[in-house]
């Protein structure tokens, strides 16, 4: 398809204007993917399918013809909207080029207590700046109990759970769920009170073997599936007789940070149902496809976040208390 497409086609069809670099353009494509590939939006119609294709179309084009730069490109400050009272700096990390092929290279573009925003950083390379800080806020600590890291395996087993619990905190520190969840997904429909109404795809999974599995297969088309209780970023659910089902799958990980505080919060009410339930025999587990229709509140705009900072202090001084008691016992 992309034999008889041109610059200007390519840039109306991926919405890009002359000023976009190659991050921006490659942002555009994957939203634009999100929002018509058939398998993300679930849907075989037609004229999905050929939308589908002509967004790619366009993003070979791009690729092959290296039409990434279409003047001069211009390094310009990071704007991005800043969280004063976020516990730390982290770095904004960027692609230097449109591929999509894995370990591509990326630079750092700035450095600040900025907020995420997914039309200028891309997600896996935030998680990749959480990653990062919190690792840098644990090093620090360890660097006040010793002079290099114990190589001891109970010492990086207990990193390792601090640290997932850090990167948590700090994440939520940079995202507001509502901008978020605007900018990466579209409402399906509003209902007469105004109130945004999204629909995403989830699933739960199970090996056979497993005690949740038992239950999983006697769930039938349109069985509600509720929400059972909230840890970080994870949502344990269970069926209407609230035996537990485990935790829920969302298709795209962006969401955990939206949709599970705004339910922390009830700022949000969610309504679940089976799709349909799959028992694997070549891989032994059991897989329930769940519908997932997720509704704000008119309160949601006024969300305040918690106060991450005592948490995240609270944190680092077990941590520290947790290598002191290594160091003694040395």
């Amino acid at each position: 398809m992309d034999g008889s497409m041109n610059l200007e086609q390519a840039r109306r069809i991926l919405n890009i204007s002359e000023e976009d670099d190659t991050a921006t353009i490659k942002r555009k494509y994957r939203r634009l993917m999100g929002s018509y590939h058939p398998d993300a939006i679930g849907s075989d119609r037609p004229e999905h399918i050929r939308r589908a294709q002509e967004i790619n179309a366009a993003y070979s084009f791009l690729r092959k013809n290296g039409g990434f730069f279409f003047g001069k490109k211009k390094k310009k400050a990071w704007r991005g909207t800043v969280n004063e009272r976020a516990f730390s700096d982290r770095n904004i990390y960027l692609y230097y080029s449109m591929d999509v092929s894995e370990r591509q290279p990326y630079y750092k573009a700035a450095r600040g207590k900025y907020m995420w925003d997914p039309d200028e950083e891309d997600f896996e390379l935030f998680l990749s700046s959480i990653h990062h800080v919190s690792k840098e806020l644990l090093e620090k600590t360890e660097e006040r109990i010793f002079s290099q890291w114990s190589e001891n395996e109970c010492l990086e087993e207990q990193r390792f759970t601090f640290q997932a619990r850090l990167f948590f905190l700090l994440a939520m520190q940079y995202i507001d769920p509502v901008k978020t969840l605007r900018k990466i997904a579209e409402p399906e429909q509003v209902d007469r009170q105004g109130r945004e109404i999204y629909r995403f795809r989830a699933f739960l999974s199970a090996k056979e073997y497993d005690r949740v599995a038992r239950v999983m297969v006697q769930l039938k088309d349109g069985d509600a599936i509720y929400p059972k209780a909230f840890h970080d970023s994870k949502i344990a659910v269970m069926d209407q007789y609230e035996r537990p089902l485990g935790y829920l799958s969302l298709e795209d990980d962006q969401l955990y940070f939206c949709v599970i505080p705004l339910l922390k919060k009830r700022l949000a009410q969610v309504r679940m149902g089976v799709k349909a339930v799959e028992v694997k025999r070549n891989t032994q587990t059991v897989k329930v496809d769940v519908d997932f229709c997720f509704r704000l509140k008119e309160e949601a705009e006024q969300y305040k976040d918690c106060d991450w900072n005592l948490q995240i202090a609270e944190l680092l001084n077990r941590y520290e208390r947790v290598l002191k008691e290594a160091q003694g016992n040395e």
